[in-house]
């Protein structure tokens, strides 16, 4: 639990799209550390997500969902630190849920984004991420260098290959 303008405002995460089994498994794990846990139902995907977190002032929409939706799992995060992230990413990995790629902490600007807006952003940033990291790893030639290069370049970055 955090304190905000002196206000005990606990952690809410919110679940999209998990089996049974896997919400069952992340609620165990994030028990002991107090963590809020609610699962997000595909016909609430058009309200705010700040709505859905229980957010003063963000008013829901006025109807429910009823398109096709996604089908990938997404965690929001609501009132969490950098600290209580870890955990929560940690207690996932160690209770069997394992990675979940889409994830995301409500601001001030996203807190009116519904879960479609939310996730399509999600989607776009996780991508450029994977552009960035596939032109550092191409960066790297693959093939044998001369020892004057290896020479310039630390030896843990060739530990991987």
């Amino acid at each position: 639990m955090i304190r905000i303008n002196g206000e005990d405002m606990k952690e809410l995460a919110m679940f999209y799209n998990f089996s049974d089994e896997r919400l069952r498994k992340a609620k165990f794990a994030l028990m002991p550390l107090k963590i809020q846990v609610k699962k997000v139902e595909k016909e609430d995907f058009n309200q705010p997500i700040g709505f859905l977190a229980g957010i003063k002032g963000v008013e829901p929409a006025a109807e429910k969902f009823d398109g096709d939706g996604f089908d990938e799992e997404m965690i929001v995060m609501h009132n969490f630190t950098n600290k209580t992230i870890d955990s929560l990413i940690k207690a996932l990995n160690k209770c069997g849920v394992g990675r979940v790629p889409l994830k995301a902490v409500i601001t001030p600007t996203s807190k009116d984004w519904n879960s479609l807006t939310l996730i399509k952003a999600l989607k776009a940033d996780h991508e450029e991420m994977l552009k960035k990291l596939k032109m550092r790893v191409s960066f790297w030639p693959l093939t044998e260098e001369t020892s004057e290069e290896k020479s310039r370049v630390p030896s843990t970055c060739f530990s991987h290959l």
